[in-house]
């Protein structure tokens, strides 16, 4: 953008703009006045702020209590009035209030959640994504909240929510939606975009309300409520109880009740002048021109007037700002979400925690920040508006980004982890390197806890974490990097975790095309063992076959014991499949050998458990429960919750086969709980499955048909037609009408008292 004088009006500025990205920036023209303040920065950011606000990557989501500030609360009755309206309308499942930033749009709806006096909804849930929160996250916390069963996988997250929904009243409100939209109202997520579009055409119980500054695409099935300033006398009446004198009516008028853009004014006001907290003084505070700008034709014709009042507005009131006070804003806007002192002082170096915790209120009393407390600590956080100017501002931020590192990297918990809460800080180390562009270390900031999000089964956060560590790699063509492989592998991984099993191939594919390309012999031995498992989860065993062959000649000839491992127990899996169990213990107990060898505990319980299944299926059921217990009690140890489940089902197998039924179902219901737990889905559909078969053996059958048709729906979802199949047959013998029974000894007993009558029948 330039800033040239104007040889015909000295007085005047001329400003012009590129556009950069996505955004649409017309040149503004000339405006001649004595003082102007419309910088070409500022034009700039007003066309930055009239872009469509992207979600940042990756997403943090805040919930719970909107906790919004509703002092000095005016007006908005009709809109209120018609939101409680639609709210008791059954037909209407999904309303969105629509405005700018800075309209109140989440003020409104946090006086929605709060108002006692709007009853039938059970309960309420606030879900603020401005963050581009993934949508497994918000799904969770929702279905957590309503107290209904958690998944925890994308794919089954998606109908868990909507059934839940379905099921009784609920009021969910989603705050800042355009965070999760691209260009012209596009989803920029698959699964937000599934559930809304479901949820617009099926609909149920409860209500959602989403807050926007654009509309999505969406079946035009759904209120929207357009929200604009406040009406005049509402303006004059928010003006008057903030103190604020002068000529009020004319001043509402001419900002269009602008709600944010007034609460600004009136605390720089007070700020400055509170003796006296007059709109005269706005001439002082560099805003005389105010008026001129607002009502000038070639400013406003281009841009939305309360932008333009806002950004001056917000110009003026951080030039008044101490340097202390610019600098802490623009060092804590690289942060997601609220901050507490302590983050603060880390991107606020040599500033005591008195004067830090003194500015921080002082910003609020200006509106450059809210004030929230939080487990009897306080918390501050931006206004959106209020973050994209001051991030505008601080333009390059690199040191910041360091800085807030370097503060998590020294509270960050060590292992154990129990919780993803407990790796917290690892994925803002992840996010702060990733705004960085340095990929290499954000990738290991995740990698050192990658075991413990595969253990703990928290498959959709390794795909949103390592897809777009993939993303960026392959649009600067980084193909030597190792990471990149890695983090191929890694979501290729995760995918067949999630039963995803063609997308995983994909991945995978990339992977070995890649490897083979810079001849990296170990990373191909990767790929290729990653195929065979998706291949042998397919039931396409002798593709696998052919994949793990080829990894386990890598693996030897170049002395990768651990990948040798993980290729034998592949092909020990794969020859369970097809029924040759003799070569199956033969590959398992290679394994076995090798990682007690190297004290590899995760993939000795996996040898033991496949050693298992093969002397299981030899009908040597004692021998296999021996192995189970093993492998059962290394998996608790080491936390392989995953493994754990299957463990638990090869139990309960057996067990099955002995005739203890009671106490198969034990163990299938306890593989059961976890595999929900931790949204294994293959795990869960396989449980359901055998408890099915042993529900039938103690006369639970109308149990059973429940069991069959849950594991069916979930082998719908794998593609896995056998099963589904295997699933329908069952249902369909279950649900036939039985034929009566007649008893012999019944048949008799009536015979003889029949011919007993007959014969008296004569005598007489």
């Amino acid at each position: 953008m330039t800033q040239e004088p104007n040889p015909n009006h000295p007085k005047s500025i001329k400003l012009e703009g590129t556009a950069q990205g996505e955004s649409k920036l017309i040149q503004v023209g000339s405006v001649e006045t004595e003082n102007l303040n419309l910088t070409a920065e500022l034009v700039q950011f007003l066309v930055h702020l009239e872009s469509s606000t992207k979600p940042e990557s990756p997403g943090v989501l805040k919930v719970g209590n909107p906790r919004k500030n509703l002092d000095y609360w005016q007006g908005r009755t009709e809109e209120i009035a018609n939101l409680k309206l639609w709210l008791n309308n059954q037909n209407i499942s999904l309303i969105g209030i629509e405005g700018i930033g800075g309209t109140g749009k989440s003020m409104l709806a946090a006086k929605i959640y709060e108002d006692e006096t709007i009853t039938g909804f059970r309960k309420r849930f606030w879900a603020d994504v401005g963050y581009g929160a993934i949508f497994t996250d918000v799904a969770t916390q929702v279905l957590q909240k309503f107290g209904y069963r958690v998944p925890n996988q994308e794919t089954e997250l998606l109908q868990a929510l909507v059934k839940c929904l379905q099921s009784d009243e609920y009021l969910l409100i989603i705050d800042n939606l355009e965070s999760l939209l691209q260009t012209n109202g596009i989803w920029g997520s698959l699964f937000y975009e599934d559930f809304f579009k479901t949820w617009v055409e099926c609909g149920g119980k409860s209500t959602i309300i989403v807050t926007s500054r654009e509309r999505p695409e969406l079946p035009k099935r759904w209120q929207w409520l357009p929200l604009t300033g406040l009406k005049i006398e509402d303006g004059v009446a928010l003006l008057t109880e903030l103190g604020i004198q002068g000529n009020l009516t004319e001043f509402v008028k001419l900002v269009d009740g602008f709600p944010l853009l007034l609460r600004f004014v009136a605390d720089l006001l007070k700020e400055e002048y509170p003796q006296d907290p007059h709109l005269k003084r706005l001439e002082s505070l560099g805003l005389g021109n105010l008026r001129q700008l607002l009502t000038d034709a070639k400013v406003v014709g281009q841009h939305r007037l309360e932008n333009v009042g806002m950004v001056l507005v917000l110009d003026a009131s951080f030039e008044r700002l101490s340097e202390l006070q610019k600098s802490l804003l623009l060092n804590i806007s690289v942060y997601r979400g609220a901050v507490d002192r302590a983050a603060a002082i880390a991107v606020c170096l040599g500033s005591s925690e008195t004067e830090i915790e003194r500015e921080l209120r002082n910003l609020v009393k200006r509106s450059f920040l809210s004030e929230k407390l939080i487990d009897d600590g306080r918390w501050f956080e931006f206004q959106p508006v209020v973050l994209e100017y001051v991030r505008y501002k601080a333009g390059d931020q690199r040191s910041a980004h360091q800085q807030a590192i370097n503060y998590y990297q020294s509270i960050a918990k060590q292992q154990p982890w129990q919780t993803k809460d407990d790796i917290h800080e690892y994925l803002e180390i992840f996010y702060h390197f990733y705004q960085l562009a340095d990929y290499d270390s954000a990738f290991e900031a995740i990698w050192h806890c990658d075991d413990f999000l595969t253990l703990r089964g928290y498959y959709a956060n390794r795909v949103e974490l390592y897809g777009q560590l993939v993303s960026k790699w392959s649009e600067i063509g980084d193909r030597e990097n190792w990471k990149y492989q890695a983090s191929l592998i890694s979501l290729g991984n995760a995918y067949n975790s999630l039963g995803q099993y063609q997308t995983a191939i994909d991945s995978y594919q990339q992977s070995l095309k890649i490897d083979r390309e810079i001849a990296d012999v170990q990373g191909e031995s990767a790929s290729l063992i990653g195929l065979g498992n998706a291949y042998n989860f397919l039931g396409q065993c002798q593709i696998a076959i052919d994949f793990l062959q080829q990894s386990l000649k890598i693996t030897r000839e170049i002395g990768d014991v651990q990948g040798e491992s993980n290729s034998l127990i592949g092909l020990g899996n794969a020859y369970q499949f097809l029924g040759q169990y003799q070569t199956a213990i033969y590959f398992c107990q290679e394994s076995l050998v090798i990682t007690r060898k190297i004290g590899d505990d995760q993939r000795k319980s996996s040898s033991l458990n496949n050693l298992g299944n093969a002397y299981y299926s030899l009908g040597k059921y004692q021998t296999a429960i021996d192995f189970f217990q093993q492998s059962l009690k290394i998996k608790r140890e080491i936390g392989d919750v995953r493994g754990e489940s299957n463990s638990l089902i090869s139990l309960g197998n057996a067990y099955y086969s002995l005739g203890q039924y009671e106490r198969a179902i034990s163990f299938y219901q306890q593989s059961l709980d976890i595999a929900k737990e931790i949204g294994d889905i293959r795990g869960e559909a396989n449980a359901w499955l055998n408890l099915g078969l042993t529900l039938e053996n103690v006369n639970r059958e109308p149990d059973a048909v429940g069991a069959y048709r849950n594991a069916r729906e979930l082998y719908q979802t794998m593609g896995l037609d056998v099963k589904v199949q295997l699933c329908n047959d069952k249902i369909e013998r279950l649900s036939q009408p039985k034929k009566p029974v007649v008893s012999q000894r019944g048949f008799w007993a009536w015979l003889r008292r029949f011919w007993r009558w007959l014969r008296g029948s004569f005598r007489r």
